[in-house]
């Protein structure tokens, strides 16, 4: 299936499916997962408003096959409104999206985003192939091209890395949806220090939208750059800034993940 005949599955009575061929380990990849959930909210309570943050825990393992959504709404006022929707396979959460969505307003306090880094051309970076038994399932709907760093389990002396994002198959339209599934297919920060292959995953991931990604095109490669807070006793934190192929800084994501290793 690709991105859009997935999110079409969406039908904003609380049903929806997670598709074969997007899989990380033994779970969905959490990017797809997270944004479906966003998709939900979307077709269901936004009514218009911009989403400006969301924090996603990843529950339980999320596999193919139908998903019930369940959407609710805390608090909705003149121009924010706070919803949560939670994801069920089998009678369990396997995961819950709580989102803030707000109205533009006019403001005079204006303080412009990080700048976008010189990097290497996407041409000139490495490019992360998908390599079936040995790549994650959902790379072959990305591309991934590394610019700064290294990529994972390459035996690096520094963790972070930076690079560029894309569709193999673009979505029809760019979308919040189409930002959400992008961001999450970098590894967690800390893997290019490995020598080999060991399990790692995402346990919670907030991010802050600061443009709206409709605006431009769904054949956008999108710049993206992370930074290791600290990882230790198998856990770790990351922060991370995408800007758009202009170098305006559109969104800034955070990760909590677990190392196996």
């Amino acid at each position: 299936m690709t991105f859009d005949e997935i999110l079409a599955t969406i039908d904003g009575q609380g049903n929806a499916t997670f598709p074969e061929g997007w899989g990380q380990g033994r779970t969905l990849f959490g990017g797809l997962v997270g944004a479906v959930l966003f998709e939900h909210l979307e077709k269901t309570v936004a009514r218009g408003r911009f989403l400006r943050s969301f924090s996603l825990s990843f529950v339980a393992p999320a596999v193919p096959g139908p998903v019930a959504l369940d959407e609710t709404v805390f608090r909705e006022g003149k121009s924010v409104m706070q919803a949560m929707v939670s994801a069920r396979q089998g009678g369990q959460v396997v995961a819950v999206m709580l989102a803030s969505f707000g109205a533009s307003r006019q403001s005079s306090v204006v303080v412009e985003g990080p700048s976008a880094p010189v990097m290497k051309s996407p041409e000139q970076s490495i490019s992360v192939p998908f390599i079936k038994g040995l790549t994650p399932d959902f790379f072959s709907h990305f591309n991934i091209h590394y610019a700064e760093g290294m990529p994972p389990f390459s035996g690096s002396s520094e963790p972070d890395y930076g690079g560029y994002m894309g569709f193999t198959v673009p979505p029809e339209t760019m979308s919040t949806a189409a930002l959400i599934a992008l961001v999450d297919t970098w590894a967690p920060s800390v893997l290019p220090l490995l020598k080999g292959p060991a399990p790692a995953s995402s346990l919670t991931w907030t991010m802050e939208l600061l443009d709206d990604p409709s605006v431009h095109s769904p054949e956008t490669l999108w710049q993206y750059r992370v930074n290791t807070d600290q990882c230790s006793d198998g856990y770790g934190q990351s922060q991370a800034v995408v800007w758009d192929a202009a170098g305006k800084a559109v969104a800034l994501s955070r990760q909590t993940f677990t190392v196996f290793a």
